[in-house]
């Protein structure tokens, strides 16, 4: 779904706080894609602004013939400008026999008007945010009320981000934190923050994945984890049988030998 708001022919003149923008892609309306495409934003005006901003973008496409001025659509777009339209989503992972389990969140959704599942999750201020994972150490502190630990991004830190759907700016970035520990003295929630905090077990969570009520920053983000952890061997299997057959041996080890 688009989410267009109607389409002119022709170019435009005017410009906005992100004109001349580009992108590159393949043409639309139904034609065969163009290697190298150029979208061109040629204005983007503000429609409604409080915790969500809504656009109005007006976007050039393509020339389908290379001699005349690709069609102008515009869309309703939205994002957070104040986090600069990016954030963070963190798993904390404890490990543990049959791959360990994770702590989630239980959180009150205003889109939805019902409680959600998800991973600590929280905007990127660059206000207080030397990065994007001080941010993901902000908020799982906030939401999990959990802290240190072994940290590690589960994209490149060069990469854009992860786009959280087609018609909205912002971009989130995934960590993996392993065996978070308490906090102590844990960062204060926001008023309007419903939240609990659940530990689930990871054979549990695949099943959670497939029940479709997880938020999808944070199901994206479980499986980078997931196939992050079946290349190190964490998920159960063969780790576990490692760790037995270390036990075992030590164990042997320990018997005292005939008199």
């Amino acid at each position: 779904m688009a989410m267009s708001r109607g389409a002119r022919s022709g170019s435009s003149a005017a410009t906005g706080e992100r004109g001349d923008q580009q992108a590159d892609g393949g043409s639309g309306g139904g034609s065969a894609g163009v290697a190298g495409a150029q979208f061109t934003v040629l204005s983007e005006t503000v429609l409604h602004r409080r915790y969500l901003t809504l656009y109005n973008r007006a976007v050039q496409f393509p020339s389908s013939d290379g001699s005349t001025p690709g069609a102008v659509h515009e869309y309703d777009v939205i994002g957070h400008p104040q986090c600069d339209f990016h954030f963070a989503v963190t798993f904390p992972w404890h490990p543990g026999p049959g791959g360990g389990s994770v702590t989630l969140i239980r959180e009150y959704a205003q889109g939805l008007n019902q409680l959600v599942w998800c991973l600590p999750t929280g905007g990127y201020d660059p206000r207080k945010h030397a990065s994007y994972e001080a941010c993901a150490r902000a908020e799982l502190s906030e939401e999990a009320q959990l802290a240190g630990g072994t940290w590690e991004p589960l994209i490149p830190e060069s990469h854009p981000g992860i786009a959280e759907v087609k018609w909205c700016r912002n971009r989130f970035h995934s960590y993996l934190c392993v065996d978070p520990q308490p906090d102590e003295q844990p960062g204060a929630r926001d008023q309007e923050e419903f939240i609990q905090v659940v530990h689930v077990r990871l054979p549990e969570l695949r099943q959670m994945l497939l029940g479709g009520d997880m938020l999808l920053p944070s199901v994206a983000t479980c499986f980078l984890v997931l196939e992050r952890l079946q290349q190190l061997g964490r998920l159960g299997g063969q780790h576990d049988r490692q760790h037995d057959g270390q036990q075992q041996h030590q164990q042997q080890q320990q018997q005292p030998g005939p008199p």
